[in-house]
């Protein structure tokens, strides 16, 4: 009996501790506070040391219009990187894609910035997706509306 008892005991440690192992062996259900995140702000201008003027939900553009896309960087080590950014529809087809931009990071935050002129012909009117890239890693990735003002 004693030695069904201990059977019993270990064979539920030995069971238990598979079923903890199990769930770490999926990576994607862990969330690293480590992890660089990125915080996408699109404005309609910047003041003169570079802080948006605004936070805009969607975009409302008149055609040839420019936008700024201002991006908060969080959780950086000290080194290089390189972004770039892509602008898709909604069915992940490239619309307008920027350069890469590489930038030294001494600090755990940094700001980086771009400006993209709106044409209804590249970019039409509705629901586009903004992606943020950090070493060929999608760090970010926003849905925004676009539309264009008429003309009078």
């Amino acid at each position: 009996m004693k030695k069904l008892s201990v059977l019993l005991l270990c064979f539920a440690l030995f069971s238990c501790k598979s079923s903890f192992s199990q769930v770490d062996e999926h990576p994607i259900a862990k969330i690293k506070s480590n992890e660089i995140k990125a915080r996408l702000i699109i404005c309609t201008g910047l003041s003169e040391k570079n802080i948006p003027l605004d936070n805009l939900n969607e975009i409302t553009v008149n055609e040839g219009g420019k936008i700024y896309l201002y991006v908060k960087w969080f959780n950086l080590h000290k080194g290089s990187f390189t972004t770039s950014m892509e602008i898709l529809d909604e069915n992940d087809t490239y619309l307008s894609q920027s350069s890469n931009y590489k930038f030294k990071a001494s600090r755990k935050t940094h700001n980086t910035w771009s400006s993209r002129t709106f044409r209804e012909v590249f970019i039409p009117a509705g629901t586009v997706k903004f992606r943020i890239i950090l070493d060929s890693k999608i760090i970010l990735e926003r849905k925004v509306n676009v539309t264009y003002v008429e003309k009078p």
